[in-house]
């Protein structure tokens, strides 16, 4: 069921934005991040809403957390890059373009930086861009605050976990929630 004014989940994404291990541990509120990414990348699984995975820099910040990848599975295929924006690669810009998606859900990391250029330039880009305000964090508390308004105020539509999971499901009762259901708890 579609119903107007809702994101529809047939041409909707996650973005996995460069959780990695070298810089994952000075991520403030990184707790709540990491349990965020890894219910939202289970939901996406079971409903089969596509995942793109980035990697900034691997060489100097590792590779995707080992939860992020087990939680991935068969999806974990990396896109490494150097520009802050995932559309600053070319290899990123393509699988986008493949899915045929107008909505990307980023969760991730740092707020300010690469998931704040995301959204910037996919909105400019003519995406709609949802950002999971519990799914992403910076170093600096202040500096996820400042984003996500600025994001907010650049017509990036901000939202909660939940919220997204809610919005792809519709309603109740049907075969997806029962799927999902114990996620929701």
């Amino acid at each position: 069921m579609e119903l107007e004014g809702l994101i529809p989940r047939e041409t909707t994404a996650l973005v996995v934005v460069d959780i990695q291990e070298k810089l994952f541990p000075r991520i403030h509120g990184k707790d709540k991040v990491l349990a965020t990414a890894l219910k939202t990348i289970t939901f996406c699984r079971r409903l089969d809403i596509p995942i793109i995975v980035t990697e900034q820099y691997p060489q100097g910040l590792g590779a995707t957390l080992p939860e992020i990848k087990d939680a991935l599975g068969e999806q974990y295929r990396p896109i490494p890059k150097t520009a802050f924006s995932c559309f600053g690669e070319p290899e990123f810009t393509a699988a986008v373009a493949d899915l045929e998606v107008d909505t990307l859900v980023l969760i991730g990391i740092e707020t300010h930086v690469c998931i704040a250029q995301t959204a910037l330039v996919g909105v400019a880009s003519e995406y709609d861009v949802l950002v999971l305000a519990d799914g992403v964090a910076a170093r600096d508390p202040q500096n996820h605050d400042l984003a996500l308004r600025r994001l907010s105020d650049e017509g990036v539509l901000i939202s909660t976990a939940e919220m997204f999971y809610y919005e792809m499901l519709v309603e109740a009762k049907t075969d997806d929630h029962k799927s999902v259901f114990d996620l929701l708890k």
